[in-house]
C-alpha cells in the first residue's frame, strides 16, 4: 500500500480513520494533514508524517501531498468557499503525482436541483474531479445518525415535539463509525475502487414518523413529529441566536456544533422533497459488515453532547 495522504486529519473522520488504518497495519506511511499540526504531534513517527496544509493555501498542499499515491481529500466546512477550496487540493494532488483520490461527498448531492447548499458544493466538487484526470472514489455519506439522536431527537425528547422542515420526507441515517470503516477500506485497496461512487448510508430508509418512534421508545417519552414551514424553522433558529449564514469563526451552538439556520433549513427542504429517500448495502458491500441501525446509535449515544461523540463512543 503506496502512501496515503489524509487531508483534513485533525477531524473527527480523519481521526477515525487514520485510527483504522494503523489497527489494521500499524506500519501504514501515512501523512496527516491539518491547518493545527499541533493537534496531531502525538502521532508523528518514522512512518506518519504531520503537516501543515490548508485548502485556501495552495503552497502548502503542494508540500503536504508530494510523495503520496492516494489522497484522501475530506471536504471543507466553508460552506460556499469550498468548492474552490477543493480546486486547490485537486490542483495539488494533480502537481504531486496523486495517483487516486477518495472524496468525502454527500448523500444525494448528484442531483443539480438538490435544494441543500452542501450538496451544491459537493456536485461542483464530483465534477471538478471527474475533469481532474485522477481516477476517484466518491463516498456520499448520508446525514450522520449521531445527529439524528442527539441534535434532532434529545432535544425532542425533553420538549415532546420534533418541528423540523423536512415535511414527509424520508432518510437514512448512517453511523460515524460505518463512514469511517467505508472510507477506510477504501483507502486500503483503492484500485479496486477506482471510478465507484458509493452511497454510503445506514441499514434502514425511515420517515420522520419512524424516527420519532424509536427516539420514543429509546428515551421513553412520548415525542411527536410536526413539520413546518421553511420559514417557521428559519425563525425558531433566529429565536435561539444560530447566525444565518456560515461563519468559519463562530462559536459553537449549545450543542456542541457549527452549523449556520441556512445550510440546515436546505438540508431540511432536501429530505422533504425526497433527495435524501435512498438506502443502500454499500457499507456491507465495501467493509462486509452490516451498517449500524439507528436505534442503536441513539442508544449508544444519547446521553452525550454532540461534540463529545468520538471514536471512542
Amino acid at each position: 500500500m503506496s502512501r496515503i495522504v489524509i487531508s483534513g486529519a485533525s477531524g473527527d473522520l480523519g481521526r477515525r480513520v487514520t485510527k483504522l488504518l494503523l489497527d489494521q497495519d500499524p506500519s501504514s506511511e501515512l501523512t496527516l494533514v491539518t491547518r493545527t499540526p499541533e493537534k496531531l504531534a502525538d502521532r508523528a513517527s518514522a512512518a506518519i508524517s504531520v503537516l501543515k496544509g490548508d485548502y485556501t493555501q495552495p503552497e502548502s498542499l503542494d508540500a503536504a501531498y508530494r510523495g503520496a499515491g492516494t489522497l484522501f481529500l475530506i471536504s471543507g466546512l466553508n460552506l460556499g468557499r469550498r468548492v474552490a477550496e477543493h480546486r486547490n487540493a485537486i490542483a495539488a494532488a494533480q502537481r504531486a503525482g496523486i495517483r487516486h483520490i477518495v472524496y468525502t461527498s454527500v448523500g444525494g448531492g448528484e442531483h443539480p436541483t438538490n435544494p441543500a447548499m452542501s450538496a451544491k458544493d459537493h456536485y461542483r466538487s464530483e465534477h471538478d474531479l471527474r475533469a481532474s484526470g485522477i481516477p476517484f472514489t466518491f463516498l456520499r455519506n448520508h446525514l450522520y445518525a449521531e445527529i439524528v439522536s442527539n441534535i434532532w431527537i434529545a432535544p425532542a425528547a425533553a420538549s415532546g415535539r420534533l418541528e423540523m422542515a423536512t415535511g414527509q420526507g424520508s432518510l437514512s441515517p448512517v453511523a460515524k463509525a460505518d463512514v469511517a470503516r467505508s472510507a477506510a477500506a477504501v483507502l486500503r485497496d483503492p484500485e479496486r475502487h477506482a471510478g465507484a461512487v458509493y452511497e454510503i448510508s445506514g441499514p434502514e430508509l425511515l420517515s420522520m414518523h419512524d424516527i420519532v418512534r424509536i427516539g420514543s421508545e429509546v428515551h421513553g417519552v412520548p415525542i411527536t413529529y410536526a413539520p413546518v414551514t421553511e420559514e417557521e424553522r428559519l425563525a425558531y433558529f433566529d429565536s435561539v441566536g444560530l447566525p444565518r449564514t456560515y461563519d468559519p469563526d463562530m462559536p459553537p451552538s449549545p450543542e456542541g456544533h457549527m452549523w449556520a439556520s441556512d445550510e440546515l433549513v436546505s438540508a431540511d427542504l432536501a429530505v422533504a422533497e425526497g433527495y435524501q429517500a435512498l438506502q443502500s448495502q454499500n457499507v456491507k458491500l465495501i467493509t462486509g459488515r452490516e451498517a449500524e441501525p439507528l436505534r442503536t446509535v441513539m442508544e449508544r449515544v444519547k446521553s452525550l453532547r454532540y461534540d463529545q461523540i468520538d471514536e471512542a463512543a
